[in-house]
């Protein structure tokens, strides 16, 4: 038999945005992404006429939930019910179900998973589909491997709905945490993940699969790219499944090229193309996060004191006028001075011996050892470990190579 079901996660309904520089009309769109992806979420399931939809966790931002943002998730479930869509909910860290105040119902179609374990069957017209399995966090810290509890009750296609770090995501905290191991000792054929917002298929031993579908709408300069929901086709008990993305919001990280470009204007010019290439128009807005990268004539000028936050400045007033507004996250100055380093090498004098010895010690294993196990570069790695700060430990020898470059390029500006 043939149904089709959509996989999201992590709304984070009603996320506030505190760390977005804007104000007004920019802003409001920021504030309301997250209700709009979810609306959008529920028109992929209703022009895919898919069986049902599956929330896998951190609906809501906090535990003390928004009545704004109750009130939109009722709204939209409403209209999937309307349908004869059925939803199939879990709660995560971010929304616990010690936050639930019980003051808001959801339409029958709804069922939430409580904090043990249950299996429920999927009909339809009377005939069994699946099974779809599901347990949700009593409160925000869950250690436990709730994987374990999952296990195969029938022949029918399952499903296993959970909040969890499979592998221990070093970006996520390590709630729930479990392994390809974990899940595919519970014998089902589709688990439907939530907590790392990065899109991620895994497939498992003995032929199940592992998805995060990723959040659905970015909210911060780690979350780039398109977000969006899986769609998942079932027949004859293979799961295939489509990426549909539901983002109204979309950021960026963009190098605007240096070379060749002469004076402010031009950078600026340069710049706006950059990001108008990279935005598309049938968005609410874009953020960027835009790197001054490679070398060109206006390094100088950019090193002065203040010169890169002026500049900065007067690009994120323009680009807030842009259609579709553009919000600039940050301006970050990757540039470097002209310098020809195989002119300088040819050369000789100090700067040309000075690449000449880091190229001898990249290319010097025993050498490069030596220089990691100087003493005072040890006594500096331990100090930095103290504070918190990562230390190499082992030696690159591209760390070298640059090093070199950088001092001749330092020298270069010394004596222009």
């Amino acid at each position: 038999m043939r149904f089709s079901f959509v996989h999201a996660a992590d709304l984070h309904l009603d996320t506030p945005f505190r760390g977005v520089a804007t104000h007004g009309p920019l802003l409001e769109r920021f504030q309301q992404s997250t209700f709009l992806a979810l609306a959008r979420i529920v028109d992929v399931c209703l022009r895919e006429r898919v069986t049902f939809l599956l929330l896998a966790g951190d609906l809501f931002d906090v535990k003390d939930r928004s009545v704004r943002a109750r009130l939109a998730l009722r709204s939209e479930l409403a209209r999937l019910d309307r349908a004869g869509i059925q939803t199939f909910i879990v709660h995560g860290n971010h929304d616990p179900l010690s936050g639930d105040t019980g003051t808001l119902g959801l339409p029958e179609s709804v069922k939430v998973f409580g904090p043990d374990w249950e299996d429920v069957e999927v009909r339809r017209e009377g005939r069994r589909l699946c099974h779809v399995q599901g347990v949700s966090y009593p409160d925000v810290e869950v250690r436990e491997n709730l994987s374990a509890r999952f296990r195969r009750t029938g022949t029918h296609f399952s499903v296993g709905l959970l909040h969890a770090n499979l592998g221990g995501d070093a970006g996520h905290a390590n709630y729930a945490p479990c392994t390809a191991a974990d899940l595919a000792a519970g014998g089902l054929d589709y688990w439907a993940l939530g907590h790392v917002h990065t899109r991620a298929e895994h497939l498992l031993p003995g032929g199940g699969v592992a998805v995060y579908p990723g959040n659905p709408q970015g909210r911060h300069i780690h979350e780039t790219g398109e977000r969006g929901c899986v769609v998942v086709d079932v027949e004859d008990g293979v799961a295939r499944r489509r990426f549909v993305p539901v983002d109204r919001v979309r950021w960026h990280r963009l190098d605007v090229p240096l070379f060749g470009v002469g004076s402010l204007d031009a950078l600026q010019a340069v710049a706006t193309e950059v990001v108008e290439t990279r935005c598309a128009e049938d968005f609410d807005g874009h953020a960027v996060r835009l790197t001054l990268a490679g070398r060109g004539p206006l390094h100088r000028e950019l090193s002065r004191p203040g010169a890169r936050a002026q500049l900065e400045a007067d690009l994120r007033e323009r680009l807030s006028r842009a259609h579709p507004p553009v919000l600039l996250e940050s301006l970050r100055d990757g540039s470097r001075p002209e310098v020809d380093l195989e002119a300088v090498r040819a050369g000789g004098g100090f700067m040309g011996t000075l690449l000449e010895e880091a190229r001898a010690l990249e290319q010097d294993d025993a050498a490069l050892a030596a220089l990691w196990d100087d003493e005072e570069l040890t006594t500096l790695g331990q100090r930095l470990k103290r504070l918190g700060v990562d230390a190499l430990e082992a030696p690159r020898p591209q760390l070298v190579a640059q090093a070199g470059q950088r001092g001749v390029e330092q020298l270069h500006e010394e004596t222009s």
